[in-house]
Parts: structure tokens; sequence; C-alpha cells
């Protein structure tokens, strides 16, 4: 019985109304001063004990006297328990719909994540310093020639010289960088050929950079699916390049 009590109350009994309930079942139709000592609940709580469990549905009083109160098969008090639950359950649920739905949506909507095509070489300078602005852990550079606007680009990095920032560059000529001055926490490695420049910010952000002709285009997004791509790509490149 220990264990049908323990369920009585996680079905929204207190102890002893699931004490009372249980003896009422045990014994049948009996007088409140019978179900006091059967079910060990003090007879001044008695009354309001049952009291309760008539509201709830869970027993019936019995005209006569003495008054006598008699459990309603157990079977019937589940299904009306869940009915009764089912019934706030939506009631509950269409509400918390009706109030969040339309927040959730705006927000989602304000979240969505963005694509912006941005060209000429200032403009890119541009974006790129803001984004550096924004490096707290990590910045991953392709650089895939040195000179021009992509010198530029790179003459940026002393910015994090002074954080405690990861900063690695991938490029096809060393050489090229010597004359600028890089910060300490600036890792470089080489390979023959690389498709295109681009940054990368904490995983968060990502540029790629593309030259059309003479003009320089810049592809941005916080995008996860495509900045964890680029980041990915990123790695793998960097295992197969030379320090």
């Amino acid at each position: 019985m220990e264990r049908v009590l323990r369920d009585l109350q996680e079905l929204g009994l207190t102890e002893y109304e699931g004490r009372v309930y249980t003896a009422l079942v045990s014994a049948g139709p009996s007088i409140a001063g019978e179900l006091s000592k059967a079910a060990n609940v003090p007879y001044s709580r008695i009354y309001d004990v049952l009291s309760r469990l008539e509201q709830r549905g869970w027993i019936e009083i019995q005209s006569g006297r003495p008054t006598k109160y008699k459990a309603k098969p157990p079977a019937e008090v589940i299904r009306l328990l869940k009915n009764e639950h089912d019934r706030q359950f939506k009631e509950i649920s269409e509400e918390v719909t009706k109030e969040l739905g339309p927040l959730f949506e705006r927000k989602a909507e304000a979240k969505r994540p963005d694509v912006w095509i941005i060209r000429g070489g200032g403009n890119l300078i541009a974006k790129v310093g803001e984004m550096l602005s924004r490096a707290r852990v990590e910045t991953l550079l392709f650089l895939p020639q040195a000179g021009g606007k992509i010198e530029d680009l790179v003459s940026l990095l002393p910015l994090l010289g002074a954080r405690n920032i990861s900063i690695r560059v991938l490029t096809t000529s060393k050489s090229g960088l010597k004359k600028i001055k890089m910060p300490r926490n600036v890792d470089i490695k080489e390979r023959k050929t690389l498709f295109g420049g681009g940054l990368i910010i904490d995983g968060k952000e990502v540029m790629l950079v593309l030259a059309s002709g003479d003009e320089m285009i810049g592809i941005w997004s916080d995008e996860i699916g495509l900045t964890s791509f680029a980041k990915e790509y990123f790695e793998y490149l960097w295992k197969d390049s030379k320090s």
C-alpha cells in the first residue's frame, strides 16, 4: 500500500487524502470515525479530508444517519482525472501558444542569419576591421597572395596584438608578409594554392573574399552552417600546409 499511496500523491492527493481513499476502497462505505482509525488520520482532520475528496470527485456521500462515505471506483476516478488533466493541458497549451508564439516568431525573424555582398576594397577593409573588433577567441585568415588590398587586410591584424587571441594565417607567400609587423600571437603556414581569401571570427561569422577582375568582392555571413563549413575547410588545409 505504501507504493499505492505514493502513486496517489503523484496524482495530486495529499498523504491524508490518499490514506482515506485507500481505506474506503478496502473497507467499503464507512463513517468518519471508522475512517479516522483505519486511515490513521486525526479525527480533527477527517471531515476536512473527506470534504476535499468529495469535491475532487474521488468519493460519494451516502445520506442517512450516521453519514457514510463511499469510494468511487478507481478506474472511474482515473478516467475523470485524465479527462480533467487533458482539458487543463489543452487550455494551458493553447494560452501559452497564443501568448508566446508570436513573440517567438518575431524573435526568430530577428535572429535570421544575414548574408551580405560587399564590393570594393575600401568597404572590405572597413568590414574586416569591424569583424576583428568583435574577435574574442580566434581569428582564421585565408591569404592567397600578398600585395594590394589583400595586404591591407593583413595590416589590420596588429589590432589583435594586445589581446590574448589565437591568430592563424594561411598564405601562398610567407615572404610577402615580412614587411608587415605581425603580433606575437600569429601563426603562419604556407601552401601552394588557395582558392580565394577569407576571414573567420570565433567560429561565428565568416567573410569570403573573391577577385572579380580588378575588383574585390566579399561575402559576409553569420549563418552557422556556412561558418562551420568554412572553419572545417580551414582546419583541413591547415593540417596539410607547411610551417
